[in-house]
């Protein structure tokens, strides 16, 4: 590893200084560039330098993000070159013979490989991750210990990119990211957008970017970036599809299925898809509070059994027409239906730390019924040889949700045993979001490889949220006026972008400003409480490239990015967990602003460090404060709810190593370096909080021939802040391990692993509040036995149906399956 250490020793020297060392070497070199379509650059191509007698190798290197490659030092002969990438044809150079001075070959262009589908399998082999200009890319497809899960753990096993104990979603130890599958977004709440993933399998899923700093091109919603979920799709003419089957078990089964099939012609591609997940959980959850009040020590020792169990169903359906080879229209109907049964018991012991007065049982059924339905009209245009290119999307989703639930709470005596009062309560949660989005894009290509890119974007969002509570008085349901409430919200937002780009030899420029008008009316109408918002934002972004030499990539990027509140937590309306803990909206919550500076260091595209700075105000806290009963004037009440009490600054620190060790075992290891200072309120007390973390994976292939290879990777988190400064968390670790096997001619695969071998994964957090402390700890079911079994079948050259982006960024992110 005395290379690993080296390379990031230079790699952090260079990110600081600079140093001059970075200059262009003056020996005799051969250089070049690699080009798809007789002019656009091949990004990180490999390339290698062959003696022209019998194609051995002398050199290898990667070309740079503008396609150009150099080698340097090279003996006298007659040479050629040969340069390869995922997905197109060899090419080679005409020969040529070196004799003491530079030579400057002409560029070598690749074709979209197309035939000897026998070639295609052996160069198309993609690597697990791979860094790319603006993005970072796991290819999901080429990891076995991800086979059989869901999306969500896919996630978890993504370079930088955390999931903690309430499933929110951090990436580089920033929260707020922006979840978008197929370019579309998810727009849910973290814990709804946790919940779509859970439900997810994971073998329908072929890449995962990670875009640290989005483009003006994109929302300006997301203070951690975008991971967007890339979907598998089928690859010229003729029928294929693929079937995949899976099942697991930990403490409680689970199984998934899908099929995909794709259909194209010379006119016309048509391309659908189902998948089912069956998914039960059994987790184990800890809850414990100790307060003083009046001197008065009183202490809630609550554990609690959840038992999770989802089914959901997702199809696609699509069509595109070839008006032309410039001219394209399409058609898409994207479907997603979730049923989701959360039974749950809790006990609670309630005393003054040294004598239990009393025990809480409390039994506790959540139902939903969540569904969606998205359209999209798409039509793309070149518009003539330069390249004008326009976009234009028109969409419309509707998401309705039908979440119900029934609490019973029954209070014994300090042995618990007689009962000493008891109540029931029913809960009713239809809500309905209409999200309706027109977006336009253009791309005006200028001289000298300049590109302006501009844009517009209109939104309309209505929400229909009524909360309905009943409590039972004897045989008779009574309406509860204190909890119940409608709340209709309505959202207009109106956006336009203009991005400029160009290549200046070693140095690489975009700048873009986008500019957000948003129109914001809240109505609660069982309080009578209206809000009315107007406001506009500008959201700059520059990035910069430098190919310092062959060996040497730098990148910086700046940012100013919003989050909005998610359209359920702008409600007012309480939901009580039991007696003693509920959960609030917030109507008059604002969005919070985020700058974000990340500046990057490729080396050799060997090892890749990222260091980035981020300021957040007005954050949106989900804050733990005690709260009084409007009727019996019980404080014991604890409340969650939303408030912009906080800012933040995070730094991070990332390093990235793709090693391969020798041709049969290659290693990725990423680790993830964060310092967070925390300033909150809570129950009208100033917190500052500071704290450092690391998250650090390291993932093995070994490939053992004859189509077996195994897989063992390794997680770990250390001690840090979590859940937006409230707790502070213990450790937590995970070994897995997996084994794949080619079968029947290759078409198709099976795997088998093991998550969470040894069942250390949980969580475990404590936040203490003057005089009041609460400690959290989590069991889930991370240890599980998975089988996965993929099979590929018809023409396997089918070109891919189009992976288009809808206008749906930002709208459908925020929306919530269900208060679950």
């Amino acid at each position: 590893m005395k290379v690993v250490y080296k390379a990031l020793a230079l790699s952090i020297s260079i990110l600081g200084m600079m140093l001059p060392s970075m200059a262009q070497n003056s020996t005799p070199k051969i250089t070049g560039h690699i080009t798809q379509s007789g002019s656009k650059p091949v990004e990180f191509a490999t390339v290698t330098l062959l003696k022209a007698q019998d194609s051995t190798l002398v050199k290898g290197a990667i070309a740079d993000i503008n396609g150009k490659y150099e080698f340097e030092n090279i003996k006298q002969g007659k040479y050629l070159v040969a340069a390869a990438y995922v997905g197109m044809t060899k090419g080679y150079s005409k020969s040529f013979e070196v004799n003491g001075s530079s030579i400057k070959l002409n560029p070598i262009d690749l074709l979209t490989a197309t035939k000897k589908l026998n070639v295609v399998d052996i160069t198309a082999k993609r690597p697990f991750i791979e860094q790319k200009a603006d993005k970072m890319v796991v290819n999901v497809e080429n990891s076995i210990v991800a086979a059989g899960g869901t999306a969500l753990e896919v996630l978890q096993k993504s370079p930088g990119v955390t999931v903690d104990k309430d499933d929110n979603i951090a990436m580089k130890g920033k929260g707020g990211v922006v979840i978008m599958i197929d370019g579309k977004p998810t727009n849910m709440s973290s814990q709804d957008v946790a919940e779509l993933l859970k439900s997810m399998p994971s073998s329908n899923i072929d890449q995962i970017e990670l875009i640290s700093n989005p483009s003006a091109k994109y929302d300006a919603a997301g203070n951690a970036g975008i991971i967007n979920i890339k979907l598998k799709k089928n690859k010229n003419y003729g029928t294929n599809g693929n079937v995949n089957l899976g099942a697991g078990y930990g403490r409680t089964p689970k199984w998934n299925g899908g099929l995909n099939l794709n259909n194209r012609n010379e006119k016309v591609n048509l391309f659908g898809s189902f998948n089912y997940n069956h998914r039960e959980n059994d987790q184990q959850l800890g809850l414990f509070r100790s307060g003083i009040e009046n001197g008065k020590t009183t202490v809630y020792d609550q554990q609690n059994t959840v038992n999770n169990s989802t089914n959901y169903y997702a199809g696609k359906a699509g069509a595109d027409y070839f008006i032309n080879k410039n001219h394209t229209v399409g058609v898409m109907v994207d479907v997603s239906y979730r049923d989701h049964d959360v039974p749950t018991d809790a006990i609670t012991h309630i005393g003054n730390g040294k004598m239990v007065d009393s025990v809480l049982k409390t039994n506790t059924r959540n139902i939903s019924d969540w569904n969606r339905w998205a359209y999209n009209v798409n039509y793309k245009g070149i518009l003539d040889t330069t390249g004008k290119e326009l976009n234009i999307d028109l969409d419309y989703a509707r998401n309705t949700d039908k979440s119900y639930s029934n609490i019973y709470a029954n209070m014994l005596n300090g042995n618990g045993k007689g009962s000493m009062h008891s109540d029931t309560t029913r809960n009713l949660q239809p809500s309905t979001i209409d999200i309706k989005t027109a977006k336009v894009d253009y791309v005006h290509p200028l001289k000298k490889g300049a590109k302006i890119e501009a844009g517009l974007k209109f939104s309309l969002v209505e929400t229909d949220n009524n909360a309905r509570f009943d409590s039972l008085k004897g045989n008779t349901w009574i309406y509860d006026d204190q909890r119940s409430n409608q709340f209709l919200y309505k959202e207009n937002i109106n956006a336009a972008y203009i991005n400029f780009s160009k290549q200046f030899k070693k140095v690489g420029l975009q700048l873009g400003l986008r500019g957000e008008q948003s129109n914001v009316r809240g109505n609660s109408i069982t309080t009578a409480r209206i809000t009315d918002t107007t406001y506009f934002n500008l959201f700059p972004t520059v990035f910069v490239s430098y190919a310092a030499n062959k060996d040497n990539q730098l990148g910086f990027s700046y940012s100013r990015r919003i989050q909005r509140p998610s359209y359920e937590d702008l409600n007012p309306f309480e939901i009580y967990l039991d007696r003693y803990t509920k959960m609030a909206g917030n109507p008059y919550l604002k969005p919070q602003y985020s700058h974000n500076i990340e500046v990057t260091h490729t080396f050799k595209q060997f090892l890749i460090t990222s260091i980035g700075y981020t300021h957040t105000k007005d954050q949106i806290t989900q804050i733990l404060e005690v709260d009084k009963d409007p009727v019996t004037g019980d404080t014991s009440i604890m409340r969650y709810k939303y408030l912009n009490v906080a800012k933040s600054d995070v730094f991070n620190i990332n390093v990235s190593i793709p090693f391969p060790i020798t041709k049969w075992w290659n290693s990725f290891t990423t680790m993830s370096g964060s310092y967070t200072r925390y300033q909150t309120v809570v129950n009208n007390n100033q917190i500052s909080l500071s704290s450092g973390g690391f998250f650090g994976r390291t993932q093995h292939t070994f490939t053992l021939g004859k189509g077996l290879s195994t897989e063992v990777a390794f997680m770990y988190i250390s001690s840090q802040i979590a859940d937006q400064g409230l707790f502070r968390m213990k450790p937590m670790y995970a070994l897995d391990l997996g084994v794949q096997k080619s079968i029947l001619d290759k078409k198709g695969t099976l795997k088998l692993n093991v998550t969470d071998v040894f069942n250390t994964q949980h969580f475990q957090g404590a936040f203490e509040n003057g005089t009041r402390f609460t400690s959290v700890r989590s069991k889930w079911e991370s240890q599980q036995v998975r089988l996965n079994f993929t099979y590929r079948f018809g023409n396997s050259n089918v070109k891919a149906a189009r992976n288009r982006q809808t206008g749906l960024l930002d709208e459908q992110r925020r929306v919530k399956e269900g208060n679950n």
